[in-house]
């Protein structure tokens, strides 16, 4: 493989990862419209859907690894491969959360909605910015992006934080609907988390750049 096949193979390797993180980040905002609307027909879809980002992670990971066996990359290269490898599990479970969410959705046919859900898409919205931002920070390994991505987290925790106080009130006014009300904080928590996972592939951004992990040398 010479020079500019390489960076070829790197380049579509980004690619892979740019087009995988769009899918989960589609099948999230799906699987909220199925619990929203109670779309049981999406829901049902993006569950299946699941099984083409399994696919996306291991070809992905199949890329990076014949990278790894035919150029042996060292420094930046093999940097961007590790981090690229690392960063795969977090974009899947983003993927799997979608799948939780419309499980959500399937479990709850023929319940009546009645709550405001404007919380929970104002932390949808935020958690999705984060992981787009994330990827774009992968992509041009920038660091300050990355860390900006990290210090964002805790306007999706403070949001978390505002729904689990409201469901409590909403509990209190009206106990039929409680399983309704814990649907909504445990797809707030899913929401939470695809947060936490921008902000791991953020901290594995800052790793490509600098060598370090949580301020930890690991280059």
């Amino acid at each position: 493989m010479n020079r500019r096949t390489y960076q070829t193979a790197l380049n579509e390797l980004k690619k892979s990862v740019i087009e995988m993180a769009d899918q989960v980040l589609k099948n999230v905002r799906q699987g909220l419209q199925s619990f929203e609307k109670n779309d049981l027909d999406l829901a049902r879809e993006i569950i299946k859907a699941d099984d083409q980002i399994d696919m996306y992670e291991e070809e992905i990971s199949k890329q990076a690894l014949r990278i790894i066996w035919k150029e042996q990359p060292i420094a930046q290269d093999l940097r961007l491969v590790t981090t690229i490898l690392k960063i795969l599990t977090d974009i899947e479970r983003i993927g799997d959360h979608a799948s939780d969410i419309s499980e959500i959705a399937l479990h709850l046919e023929g319940h009546q909605f009645s709550r405001d859900l404007t919380l929970v898409l104002s932390m949808a919205k935020h958690a999705e910015h984060m992981v787009q931002n994330a990827i774009e920070a992968l992509v041009s390994e920038d660091a300050v992006l990355a860390k900006l991505i990290i210090a964002q987290d805790d306007m999706v925790d403070d949001l978390y934080k505002q729904m689990i106080e409201r469901s409590a009130e909403w509990i209190k006014d009206d106990v039929d609907d409680t399983p309704y009300v814990i649907s909504i904080i445990l797809i707030s928590k899913y929401l939470e988390r695809v947060a936490d996972h921008a902000v791991n592939i953020a901290e594995w951004v800052i790793f490509l750049v600098t060598g370090s992990h949580k301020n930890t040398p690991l280059y």
